[in-house]
């Protein structure tokens, strides 16, 4: 492989890969974020309004 496909291999794992831990970091930082959940906790899934 040349040069050049080296460097555009090594930039888009390197990139995916910085993606991917920067997007698990960022899940698990939150963990105790309870306060920015939306849905109200009374809500019955069995219940329809057909």
């Amino acid at each position: 492989m040349s040069l050049y496909g080296w460097i555009i291999l090594i930039l888009s794992v390197g990139g995916t890969t910085g993606c991917l831990i920067g997007c698990f970091l960022r899940v698990f930082r939150e963990h105790n974020q309870t306060d920015r959940m939306h849905a109200p906790t009374d809500l019955d899934p069995r219940k329809t309004d057909l």
